[in-house]
C-alpha cells in the first residue's frame, strides 16, 4: 500500500509517499479521507509535545473509511463505513474503567504514539470504530474525530449549560468553529473572536466585550490576558490548544475571588464520540470545508494550511 512516511525526525524531508506492507490486524480499514491538524503537521516537523513512535512513521490522527476486511468481528463486517477513535488506549487502566479513555495511563493518539491514517489501508480493533449513518458523507464525518470531538469535550468539561454566555476564541479553526455550532445547539449565548471572517448562524455574534461565563480558548497565551478580564464570576476558561505558546500569565487573585475556573481538556472519551456522531447526524452538522488534496499533494496541502478558510481534508483513496 501507499503510505506518507516519515523517516526520521526534523522537517518535510524526510517525509515522503512510499510502498509499505499492509497492516495485519483484527480489523483493516481502507481509508478514504484524512483530517489535516496541526498536530499532524507538527509530528511531520518533528514539533510536538509528545513521543513520536515508531519509526518510520505513518502520520494522520483524524481518518474514515470502509471496512476492507472483520474476519474476527461480531460488530463489523467488510464494507461498512466507519470513523475510527483516535486515541489508544488500553481499557484496563482506572482512567479507562471511568470513561477516561483519553487520559489511558498508557494511551496515546494515533499517528503521533502509533502510526495513523495517512495511508491506504489502517489495521485496528474493533473498540476504536463506529458505523457511520448513511446520510453523512465521508467528507462531513472526517471532521468529527478531532476538531469536533475536542470541542465537544471542552465544553462538558467546562459545564456548559443552557443560557450560559460562551465566548470562542479562535473560531475560525475547526475546534473553534465545532465549539460555536455545538455551544449553540447547547442553547448558550454564542460570541467569538477571529483574524478571519466567519460566516455564522443565528444565535452566534461577533464579541463586543461582553462579559462571559465561558471562554473556549484554542490558540493559546497570545488570546489569555486580553479576555480574563471579562470571564464573569464562577466563570470557566477551558483550553486545549498552544498554537500562540504554552506559557501564560495567571492572575490567582482573579482566579479565587471571582471562583473562576480554569480547565485543561484534550480530546474526548470513546463514550462521547460515539454521542457526537449521533449528534452531528440527527442536526445535520456539517463543518466548513475548503480544500480537498490528494494524499500524494501533502505538501501543497501543508503550505495552503496557514491560509485556509475552512478544512482542509485529504482524500486518499475512492469511496
Amino acid at each position: 500500500m501507499k503510505a506518507l512516511i516519515i523517516r526520521q525526525p526534523g522537517g518535510l524531508q524526510n517525509t515522503r509517499i512510499e510502498e509499505v506492507e499492509n497492516p495485519e490486524s483484527s480489523v483493516v480499514i481502507r481509508v478514504t479521507h484524512a483530517g489535516l491538524n496541526p498536530v499532524d503537521i507538527n509530528v511531520m516537523l518533528g514539533k510536538v509535545n509528545y513521543n513520536i513512535a515508531p519509526y518510520p512513521h505513518i502520520p494522520g490522527a483524524e481518518f474514515v473509511g470502509v471496512v476492507e476486511s472483520a474476519a474476527s468481528s461480531k460488530k463489523f463486517k467488510a464494507g461498512d463505513r466507519v470513523a475510527i477513535y483516535p486515541r489508544i488506549y488500553d481499557g484496563t487502566c482506572e482512567r479507562c474503567k471511568d470513561g477516561m479513555e483519553e487520559l489511558c495511563r498508557s494511551g496515546g493518539i494515533f499517528g503521533v504514539g502509533c502510526n495513523g491514517g495517512f495511508s491506504e489501508f489502517f489495521g485496528t480493533d474493533e473498540f476504536h470504530l463506529e458505523l457511520l449513518p448513511n446520510s453523512m458523507s465521508f467528507e462531513d464525518a472526517v471532521s468529527i474525530a478531532v476538531g469536533g470531538l475536542t470541542a465537544y469535550h471542552a465544553l462538558k468539561r467546562a459545564g456548559l449549560k443552557r443560557g450560559d454566555r460562551l465566548l470562542v476564541i479562535g473560531a475560525s479553526g475547526n475546534t473553534g468553529w465545532y465549539s460555536m455550532i455545538l455551544g449553540n445547539l447547547l442553547g448558550a449565548r454564542v460570541y467569538y473572536v477571529s483574524r478571519k471572517k466567519v460566516p455564522v448562524e443565528s444565535g452566534i455574534s461577533e464579541w463586543k466585550n461582553e462579559k462571559v461565563d465561558v471562554i473556549v480558548n484554542s490558540i493559546g497565551s497570545e488570546a489569555w490576558d486580553p479576555y480574563m478580564d471579562y470571564l464573569d464570576t464562577n466563570g470557566r476558561i477551558v483550553t486545549f490548544g498552544t498554537l500562540t505558546g504554552k506559557d501564560a500569565k495567571l492572575n490567582l487573585a482573579q482566579l479565587y475571588t471571582g471562583e473562576r475556573s480554569v480547565i485543561g481538556s484534550t480530546g474526548g472519551s470513546r463514550k462521547e464520540f460515539s454521542e457526537l456522531i449521533k449528534l452531528v447526524s440527527e442536526n445535520q452538522i456539517k463543518p466548513r470545508l475548503w480544500k480537498t488534496y490528494d494524499l500524494k499533494d501533502y505538501e501543497k496541502a501543508i503550505a495552503d494550511y496557514g491560509n485556509r478558510e475552512g478544512r482542509i481534508i485529504l482524500k486518499v483513496t475512492d469511496p
